[in-house]
């Protein structure tokens, strides 16, 4: 619902300047029938006008507000806003709630061998791996530097481990991502924790990943109620 509205931010003030203007025109007219037609045609024409490049301009600012210029993705910010949002949803949904967090092995040599803009176009192309293997509901954001995170709604455990190792071994067989690998952490929960929790929980099943390196590692951890 929310994606909807942001889509259709322009449409939606530019319909409502078409219908402030009309409302005008019409008073307006029920008062003084008569003037020029012409005039407030052109007040209708512009105020649309006007209202859509409004729109235009709320959408792009709402859109750097949570969007990730390199990837495109979403950023920490609203991560952890959709991630509240989905631990107050459990209640209600009594399904279970799974978080991924991503790190990509070893990118440092990316950047000293390849320099940079190599290791900027890796994160663009592991950020198109994630979008080509997830769902519409899944939400995949840039939590920092070379890690990523992904909510996965509706997912319990056992799909959240399945989903994480189809993503690695995508990114290790992809011929555009350098060769590169990646750890992955996944914690699940059915129950309304602390973010705080869920995320060091993925952050400690990931740490353990990096031990090994091109690898998935699920945390076991006991859940509790905020």
């Amino acid at each position: 619902m929310r994606n909807a509205l942001y889509r259709n931010i322009p449409i939606y003030i530019g319909l409502g300047g078409l219908l402030i203007s009309f409302i005008v025109c019409f008073v307006y007219y029920s008062i003084q029938p008569t003037f020029y037609n012409f005039f407030w045609i052109s007040v209708i024409v512009f105020s649309t006008v006007i209202s859509v490049f409004c729109g235009l301009w709320i959408k792009n600012i709402i859109y750097y507000a949570y969007k990730d210029p390199l990837t495109d993705l979403f950023n920490r910010r609203y991560l952890y806003e959709k991630l509240e949002s989905e631990l107050k949803r459990l209640n209600r949904s009594k399904t279970a709630l799974s978080l991924v967090i991503i790190d990509i092995d070893h990118f440092k040599r990316v950047n000293d061998k390849y320099g940079h803009l190599a290791g900027d176009k890796l994160l663009t192309r592991v950020s198109e791996v994630f979008k080509a293997n997830s769902r519409e509901i899944d939400t995949i954001a840039r939590w920092g530097g070379e890690e990523f995170a992904i909510i996965l709604p509706d997912t319990d455990s056992q799909g959240a481990l399945k989903y994480a190792e189809r993503l690695r071994k995508a990114i290790e067989k992809s011929e555009k991502c350098f060769g590169a690998t990646v750890c992955i952490g996944v914690a699940t929960t059915d129950k309304p924790i602390a973010i705080d929790i869920l995320f060091a929980e993925a952050d400690k099943a990931l740490f353990q990943a990096k031990s090994v390196r091109n690898k998935v590692v699920g945390a076991n951890f006991p859940l509790c109620e905020i």
